[in-house]
């Protein structure tokens, strides 16, 4: 985790009621969880493309266009939100 590279001294010294964890990020919250899946569905289409052996190389282009339309998903609901 992040926060632990960093040091959780700082979160520590903060009240109870302002402290926030990322559990409680994503459960209270729907965007979290759309960027967290997102970022799942990224390492899967990357550990895709280079972890397996593939014959062809349609393939991946497949892949990692797939992988990309999470990002574009979001960037265009974002847009069209704003």
């Amino acid at each position: 985790m992040i926060v632990h590279s960093v040091g959780w001294a700082p979160c520590r010294k903060l009240r109870a009621g302002v402290r926030i964890t990322l559990s409680s990020l994503i459960r209270r919250h729907v965007w979290p969880r759309i960027v967290l899946g997102q970022a799942a569905w990224a390492v899967i289409c990357a550990l895709l493309i280079t972890q397996v052996p593939w014959t062809r190389r349609s393939v991946p282009a497949v892949v990692f266009r797939a992988g990309l339309l999470p990002t574009f998903a979001s960037v265009w609901f974002d847009r069209r939100k704003g």
